[in-house]
């Protein structure tokens, strides 16, 4: 497991330009035959769907798919919760699907929460799917790797009215009444290379299929980014509804009482103003954490960083500890995917430091009206709405 880690951050430094040399310039070259050939493979299938000579499965309730076009982190699971929750406040029963990845639970059908009662622990269930059991009230969490099967599930045992499909873009094989294609702000299309040889899934043309573009982290990014990403959406899909989003810090809160899952003991984020503080994580955009630390009035972030999904060891945390110390910093910081992932144990040890989990809120801003609007016009469509 470590020696796949190495070798995801070794490819990311390279695909990024940051392990230079010839043995760099050669292995660059064969990723790029590979990415030709992956592109070929994706056009391909999807050609196939597009005929219909593969069919789409058709589930008897509202389908939303969340997804993007990039590998790495463009805020979906924040947002996931935010669109859950908005649609659940609506009056429907959500229902969301996920694929456990990296879950210790290897079955067709994962039960992780009714939306009363979690079921499956972090290490079961994967870091994503606990992560939005824990955080969504009323709201339904299921894993397993065939959508088909875990959607079925998800009308006839849950009773679902909506369902979304967390990150399902490239999931072809069920239908769905609205593709959302998540498009981060600072980090845009990543670096424009299929897969092996760089981050996007597949090809730009391909985002002519989504109904809506949600771009991510908008308040930390430039107008110029922001132009350019509105000139690519325009060029492949000038049709799509474009909604901004940030991503807004609320309050730390220290992991013990998060664990917990009680919140009467918020920690403000003045509190960490004018103080040196280590952040680590495991997520697929580090540097966009660190700038939103930053942001709150910090004097210097140390960073650790892991890959993306990574397990915490204690032998791991007790480091990241003992760094923080040696460093003298006032506390360390982490995110809420990431802190699922820390050993019990750790977390109730006696820590010489606090470590406080950044508690983030997503929020639609320019287009959410639309947005809210086209998702209700949809539900009609279908006959869930029954006002």
């Amino acid at each position: 497991m470590r020696q796949r880690e190495e070798l995801q951050l070794y490819l990311y430094r390279l695909v990024h330009g940051e392990e230079p040399g010839i043995l760099a310039d050669f292995l660059l070259g064969v990723l790029h035959v590979f990415s030709i050939i992956y592109g070929w493979a994706v056009l391909f299938k999807l050609a196939l769907y597009k005929h219909g000579i593969l069919e789409q499965h058709k589930l008897a309730c509202h389908v939303i798919s969340l997804g993007n076009i990039t590998v790495g982190g463009t805020g979906k699971t924040p947002t996931a919760q935010r669109l859950a929750t908005i649609i659940r406040d609506m009056g429907y029963r959500v229902v969301i699907l996920n694929r456990g990845y990296r879950a210790g639970w290897k079955g067709e059908v994962g039960l992780v929460s009714d939306g009363k009662k979690i079921y499956m622990s972090a290490t079961e269930a994967g870091d994503e799917a606990y992560l939005l059991a824990k955080s969504l009230p009323r709201v339904s969490v299921v894993i397993g790797r065939n959508r088909i099967v875990t959607g079925e599930y998800a009308v006839n045992e849950l009773k679902a009215d909506v369902i979304i499909l967390d990150d399902g873009f490239q999931h072809w094989k069920l239908a769905r009444d609205l593709d959302i294609v998540l498009i981060d702000s600072l980090n845009m299309f990543g670096n424009k290379f299929m897969l092996p040889r760089g981050t996007l899934r597949e090809p730009l043309s391909n985002l002519a299929r989504a109904q809506v573009f949600l771009l991510t982290k908008v308040d930390q990014s430039t107008h110029g980014a922001r132009d350019v990403i509105h000139d690519t959406l325009n060029q492949y899909n000038s049709k799509a509804l474009v909604v901004e989003s940030i991503h807004k810090p609320r309050c730390f809160v220290e992991i013990e009482e998060w664990y917990k899952g009680i919140g009467i003991k918020d920690v403000p984020l003045e509190s960490v103003r004018g103080q040196k503080v280590l952040a680590f994580s495991a997520i697929g955009n580090p540097s966009s954490f660190e700038q939103t630390i930053l942001d709150l009035g910090v004097t210097e972030v140390r960073g650790v960083r892991y890959a993306d999904h990574h397990d915490y060891t204690m032998a791991e945390m007790q480091y990241i500890m003992q760094r923080a110390v040696d460093e003298k910093v006032y506390a360390l910081v982490t995110t809420e995917k990431d802190a699922v992932k820390i050993p019990a144990e750790f977390i109730h040890s006696d820590r010489p430091l606090p470590l406080y989990v950044l508690s983030i809120a997503v929020y639609f801003t320019e287009g959410y009206e639309d947005l809210m609007k086209l998702i209700k016009k949809v539900d009609e469509k279908q006959g869930v709405v029954t006002e």
